[in-house]
């Protein structure tokens, strides 16, 4: 069964950052089904959707708070 996870993002506006965080969706079987984006104040600022099966769930959190700590 599938789970969907709503994310918030903010970080420094920089090359790479939404490739890494879609990566890490992917890479745990998940899609990414919506999101919007946007730069403000320099910082980069983000909602998304994603569904990813349940099993990997934790997994995913886990790997985005890594990304999360690399700022």
């Amino acid at each position: 069964m599938n789970v969907d996870l709503v994310m918030t993002l903010i970080g420094d506006d920089r090359p790479g950052l939404v490739e890494s965080i879609s990566q890490a969706v992917a890479a745990h079987g998940g899609n990414w089904q919506e999101s919007r984006m946007a730069r403000l104040g320099g910082k980069f600022a983000g909602i998304l959707r994603a569904e990813v099966p349940e099993e990997q769930r934790d997994s995913l959190e886990t790997q985005l708070r890594r990304l999360a700590d690399e700022g």
